[in-house]
């Protein structure tokens, strides 16, 4: 697991003078006026890129901010991407930030402030699960392509890749192909990642890459500078295990046999398997609105108590996508990739 993306922020006036001035004179400006009377609408900073062979990240001056985001994965060590290194790699949150701040200190020529001054406002947190071949993997999002209902919206999809709630500024997930993502990058003329190896490349198409997003509103209750990776370990989880499910289910005999086991009566046992067979027969959205809130609420309890995933609960069936393939397949290098 690993942090793969950081947005934050300062305001100029906990910046040094020096270091103010210089952050006036970067990037260009867009700015909005009326042809008519030249009176000017608004002014809007662009971001501006700072590479250097395999390092890269953006940064932009606004108005009354200088706003740094990418990937901290790129900022350290070789720039790997795809596992990171580091705090990356290790879910230091604080560390990742530091490492950003130094790096385009140093290319500004400047001083900035620590990571106390800052105001975080998105993070992603990513996990590569190897499967068996590209094709599985591809197998693998077609399924979760299908995973609606719940907390769980597909918002987009494009290629190899799926995104849940993609707009929210609150949670959204985010699972592709990661193999196919390298090559496409690669390619770009204008590339200034990690060279990757065609070993490398090879092995990444195995990679099944799911991501969870975590915004503005997800940080307006959460103190990021006292954040541990326990803490967003957890959040990833919560996210992503809930969608897949149990790792013991096998079928509908197996499921049976659970719901009898984990429901609090006999009744509330069987109306659960009935809606079950409901949303088989007609699908999540047509069988919620064929039950009052709180049976449909209730059943749902008792088939995920039962280890039901919502790609389950989805599709209609329990689906070929276990947290035990997961569990057993997360890999945090290429080494460990190579080897699975």
């Amino acid at each position: 697991m690993m942090i793969d993306w950081v947005t934050i922020r300062v305001p100029y006036e906990n910046l040094s003078d020096h270091a103010r001035a210089v952050c006036l004179t970067i990037g260009d400006r867009i700015t909005r006026y009326c042809p008519q009377t030249g009176d000017e609408r608004w002014t809007s900073a662009a971001w501006d890129s700072i590479r250097s062979d395999s390092h890269q990240i953006a940064l932009k001056a606004g108005g009354a901010e200088l706003w740094i985001q990418g990937s901290p994965a790129r900022v350290i060590g070789r720039g790997d991407a795809v596992f990171g290194a580091g705090a990356s790699a290790a879910l230091d949150l604080r560390g990742c930030a530091d490492h950003m701040i130094r790096w385009v200190a140093a290319h500004l020529c400047t001083d900035l402030p620590g990571p106390e001054a800052w105001i975080l406002s998105r993070i992603d947190v990513t996990e590569n699960l190897a499967l068996s071949s590209l094709a599985e993997v591809r197998q693998a999002l077609s399924i979760l392509r299908e995973c609606e209902g719940g907390r769980y919206r597909v918002s987009q999809q494009a290629g190899d890749t799926v995104y849940w709630s993609h707009r929210s500024k609150h949670r959204a997930g985010k699972a592709y192909a990661k193999g196919p993502h390298l090559t496409y990058m690669m390619k770009k003329p204008d590339y200034t990642g990690c060279n990757y190896t065609a070993q490398e490349i090879a092995d990444a198409n195995r990679l099944l890459r799911l991501e969870l997003k975590l915004g503005r509103a997800w940080f307006e209750r959460h103190d990021w500078l006292t954040l541990k990776p326990e803490e967003l370990k957890a959040e990833w989880s919560s996210y992503f295990e809930r969608m897949i499910g149990d790792a013991d289910m096998t079928g509908e005999d197996e499921l049976k046999k659970r719901v009898m086991e984990v429901a609090p009566t006999e009744g509330q046992g069987k109306a659960a398997l009935g809606c079950w067979a409901l949303i088989q027969s007609r699908g999540w959205e047509s069988a919620r609105e064929l039950q009052t809130r709180t049976t449909w609420y209730r059943n749902l309890k008792i088939l995920r108590a039962a280890g039901l995933g919502d790609a389950d609960l989805a599709k209609g069936q329990v689906v070929p996508i276990r947290k035990r393939i997961i569990e057993a397949q997360a890999v945090t290098s290429w080494a460990q990739l190579h080897a699975a």
